[in-house]
């Protein structure tokens, strides 16, 4: 089963930025952060990758994997064929290449059946204010 990391992972929950963004991890260990779009309300995105993906007990995890067509509408039948709490868009590599390597390293780790491991991540904290005293 696959599964992804939230950007929280790194940031603190009141940046407020931990329920809008979520990584998924190809076979090759890349990370890629995606926004988070219900499926009613996500934009088309001309030749983006997308994740169709199910909350199963808190846990979010991937169904299918895709990438808009150059009209940026979705594969006929995708979202009907596979309901999906949730539509995760990379919106960063969504043209040529880029895009086709982002897609192929993610459907990779689904169709592998592996939950890529997490990367070991140091919890958040504020920078330190240091100030010079003159003596």
């Amino acid at each position: 089963m696959m599964q992804g990391y939230s950007l929280s992972a790194t940031l603190p929950e009141d940046s407020g930025l931990g329920e809008r963004f979520w990584y998924w991890r190809g076979i090759s260990g890349q990370s890629y952060i995606h926004s988070i779009y219900a499926p009613d309300h996500c934009p088309p995105v001309t030749e983006a990758v997308f994740v169709i993906v199910r909350k199963i007990g808190g846990v979010r995890c991937a169904v299918a994997i895709g990438r808009f067509g150059t009209d940026g509408l979705m594969p006929s039948g995708t979202v009907a064929t596979l309901p999906g709490d949730e539509m995760h868009v990379h919106l960063l590599n969504r043209e040529g290449d880029a895009a086709d390597s982002v897609f192929r390293d993610l459907a990779a780790t689904l169709e592998s059946g592996e939950t890529p491991s997490r990367p070991e991540t140091k919890p958040w904290r504020k920078p330190v204010q240091l100030d010079l005293l003159a003596a």
